[in-house]
Order: structure tokens, then C-alpha cells, then sequence
């Protein structure tokens, strides 16, 4: 997934509504935000997109890792679909997830869903908890919006609908000035988080031989 969880921390800030086109040739009308009534939709966009995300593999490893996933994924974007920080393609084919500053998941509310079918079907519940933990660890300081998640159904990948979400969603953050934060688990994504304009902060491996995470951030861009 390419996320952080950890206490919630409430905050009112949101990403503007309506941004200048993310990219020529599109506009920001074909991004708009997820009704809570379409979490279960998104959820299944993501499980398909994150099925060979080392992150969720490592995380998540079990006798029914699609299961899990989507289990997991359906807590999360009920989650963010509440607080409206869940966007969408209009044709549900990509989804983004931008966290606003001050904000963390509730993940004792992920994890009270998530842990006992996890370590019911052979997996490591105190893996994902470290992991998550850890990661906490590698956020930075300085007030940031959190880039959890740029996901494209596998169908649709290389169609231009995952740089659509992510202009799109930096054209929004751009708007109000501030930074931005995501880490991957891909290393296939990082050139790609580049050209947006992301430096990588800081690259290691997860604790216990877990999967090899980048850290990156962005600056507003000062067009």
C-alpha cells in the first residue's frame, strides 16, 4: 500500500475541491472524492492493484494474502472515504489517498479487524505492527500532507490514469503551499515519484529482512 498507520490525530484540513488541470489535456474534473458508499468498490481496485506490492506481501503473508489485503484495504478506505481524503477516477479505475497534515490512521480500529484473521490464517499480526511502527519512525517532522496511496487497476496501467491522480492531487497541495511525503516498497516507482518532483529521503531495509523501503519527499512546486 505504501502507507503509515498510527494514532488518530484529528485535523479539519483538506485538499481544495477544484485545482487547475493536474495535466494538459485532462482537468480535474475527472478526479473527484470516493462516497463512503463506494469503499467496498475501491477497496477491490486496490486489493487488485497491491496484490504484488512487497509491502502488503510481507506485511500481510498468510495462507489467503487476497483475502487479507482486502480486508485490510476495506478498513482503510472506509477510513478515508469518512474524512474525504479517499479520490477516485470517474470511472473507478484509479484511486489516490492524500492524509492531511497532523492526521495518522486509527489503527486500533485496522487492527482489531485485521490481526485475528490474520494470525488465524498463519500469518504474523506483530509483523505489520513493527513494520508500521518503524516506519512512523522515518516520517518527517516538518508539517506534510502524506501521499498514502496511488493505486491503478492492473487493466488499466500505462494508460496515464495513475500520473492523472498524482498531478492532480500535487496540483492540490500546490494550491495551499505545503509539502508532500510517501513511502514505496516498489522500487519500479521511485523514477517515476521523480519526475513529480520527490527526493528520496532516505532508503533502508524494514527490520526482521523485511521489504526495502523508499522515503521520499516533495517540496510545493513554485510555478
Amino acid at each position: 500500500m505504501g502507507g503509515g498507520r498510527g494514532p488518530v490525530s484529528a485535523s479539519s484540513a483538506r485538499l481544495p475541491a477544484v485545482s487547475e488541470p493536474p495535466a494538459e489535456g485532462s482537468t480535474s474534473s475527472l478526479v473527484r472524492r470516493a462516497s463512503k458508499d463506494e469503499a467496498v468498490a475501491v477497496a477491490r481496485v486496490l486489493t487488485r492493484a497491491f496484490i504484488e506490492d512487497p509491502i502488503e506481501r510481507w506485511c500481510l503473508a498468510c495462507d489467503d494474502l487476497a483475502g487479507l489485503i482486502e480486508l485490510e484495504l476495506l478498513q482503510v478506505t472506509r477510513q478515508l472515504a469518512s474524512d474525504g481524503s479517499l479520490w477516485v477516477t470517474e470511472d473507478m479505475s484509479g484511486v489516490s489517498a492524500w492524509l492531511p497534515p497532523g492526521t495518522r490512521y486509527d489503527e486500533e480500529a485496522i487492527n482489531a479487524v485485521v490481526n485475528p484473521v490474520l494470525a488465524a490464517r498463519g500469518g504474523q499480526p506483530e509483523r505489520q505492527i513493527r513494520f508500521w511502527e518503524w516506519v512512523e519512525e522515518h516520517r518527517p517532522t516538518a508539517r506534510h500532507w502524506y501521499l498514502d496511496l496511488v493505486a491503478v487497476d492492473p487493466d488499466r496501467r500505462g494508460s496515464g490514469v495513475g500520473s492523472l491522480l498524482l498531478a492532480d492531487g500535487l496540483a492540490r497541495v500546490d494550491l495551499l503551499g505545503e509539502s508532500s511525503f510517501l513511502l514505496t516498497g516498489n522500487p519500479g516507482t521511485v523514477l517515476w515519484y521523480e519526475r513529480h518532483g520527490f527526493v528520496t529521503q532516505s532508503e533502508d531495509r524494514a527490520p526482521g529482512a523485511g521489504p526495502r523501503v523508499w522515503f521520499m519527499y516533495r517540496r510545493p512546486s513554485q510555478r
